[in-house]
């Protein structure tokens, strides 16, 4: 992926690590019961808006508060109570943290087979070499970002 697109995503992505979740993290019983209650409304009137049975009603804010209910399914209910449904996966951090992590991991993985080998034919870095290659490899695995990156 070219790298200004991939720029692009990344600080679309990381607006949403600003966002403090925790002053809006859904209720216990869910959104759809809480906004309902909010305006007053029994979970029948909710279901004739939402051209349903009573019954089915209370199983979707159920669902809700089980994380079995469909965006679909929210955004229609949000839509009857005049609301708008907004979501996002939000990173904990900044994605080029997550990134430089992975090839961390990557670049250990490398170099520590690259260093058994070297130690078998007697020929292993210092400390310092090591760490310094860690480094080197971190850096061109950020900035190259190859395909495997992220494999298994």
């Amino acid at each position: 992926m070219n790298k200004l697109i991939r720029s692009q995503y990344q600080s679309k992505i990381n607006l949403t690590t600003s966002v403090d979740v925790s002053k809006i993290a859904r209720p216990k019983e869910g959104w759809i019961r809480t906004l309902r209650k909010s305006l007053g409304m029994s979970a029948n009137q909710l279901a004739k808006y939402l051209d349903m049975s009573s019954s089915q009603a209370t199983q979707m804010e159920r669902m809700e508060a089980e994380d079995r209910i469909t965006i679909k399914q929210l955004r229609r209910v949000a839509n009857v109570l005049n609301c708008d449904l907004e979501y996002a996966i939000i990173p904990r951090k900044p994605v080029e943290s997550t990134i430089t992590e992975q090839a961390k991991i990557k670049a250990q993985e490398l170099i520590s087979k690259v260093d058994d080998q070297m130690r078998l034919e007697d020929q292993q870095l210092s400390k310092a070499q090591l760490t310094e290659q860690l480094e080197i490899e971190i850096d061109r695995l950020v900035e190259e970002m190859p395909r495997t990156l992220w494999d298994k």
